[in-house]
């Protein structure tokens, strides 16, 4: 699997994805330098326990990455089988459904990485601004940690419930634009609250996109082994 993994890395150019994620990241802590210049953004918000630029910080840091997962997986996935080098793929001596999950776990992989990277940045680099509403970002226990890395993975998981979508239409413009549409779906039902949290509230909302990434996944490669491609 891990070999797959490199596989998937190199043919897709790891590079490309790598700048990408960090020109977002820039734009992003650019944007929350701008908000952090507010004191008020500094005040604790009941709904999440955590300072305002606390939670839009993590707020915008997900809504970009949960996006950036659906686009690496119309890319990685569901392109292939629109220029049909998913043919090639089928040709290897290894299971289809092998196949198709280290493509996935290859893009889940990356944006974990590169999502908790960006907010650790955030976290270390706002605070040297200056800003005193940017002093209250922290994560300074065990379970505030434990929280944003559960955090991190959930939002990175929930970008998997599109290619569900995207393996129907065979279509990686569809893939695409479900990722950002779900995405603004989840930000209104939040009410601008932290993603991927949403107005049930807490551990059911880890739950219910975990399940609904888990069943979008399993519904789009279940058939993988007797499906016709040509």
């Amino acid at each position: 699997m891990l070999k797959l993994i490199k596989l998937e890395w190199q043919k897709h150019s790891l590079w490309k994805y790598i700048r990408n994620g960090a020109i977002t990241t820039i734009v992003l802590l650019g944007m929350l330098m701008l908000i952090a210049s507010d004191p008020s953004t500094g005040e604790i918000v009941a709904t999440t326990g955590n300072s305002a630029i606390q939670t839009l910080t993590d707020m915008f840091m997900n809504m970009a990455y949960f996006a950036f997962t659906g686009t690496m997986l119309a890319s990685f996935v569901v392109s292939e089988y629109e220029n049909k080098l998913i043919h090639l793929m089928y040709s290897y001596p290894i299971k289809r459904k092998k196949i198709l999950s280290a493509k996935i776990i290859s893009v889940c992989i990356f944006n974990f990485i590169a999502l908790w990277l960006s907010k650790l940045l955030a976290y270390t680099v706002l605070p040297l601004t200056g800003f005193r509403s940017a002093s209250t970002l922290h994560i300074n226990s065990f379970s505030a940690l434990g929280n944003s890395l559960l955090n991190t993975a959930v939002t990175v998981c929930g970008g998997c419930i599109v290619l569900f979508i995207g393996m129907k239409k065979k279509s990686s413009k569809a893939t695409i634009i479900a990722s950002f549409v779900l995405m603004l779906v989840i930000l209104q039902t939040t009410q601008g609250n932290v993603l991927p949290y949403t107005s049930i509230g807490g551990i059911a909302g880890y739950v219910i996109q975990i399940i609904g990434a888990f069943a979008a996944v399993f519904l789009s490669i279940r058939r993988a082994e007797i499906e016709d491609v040509m």
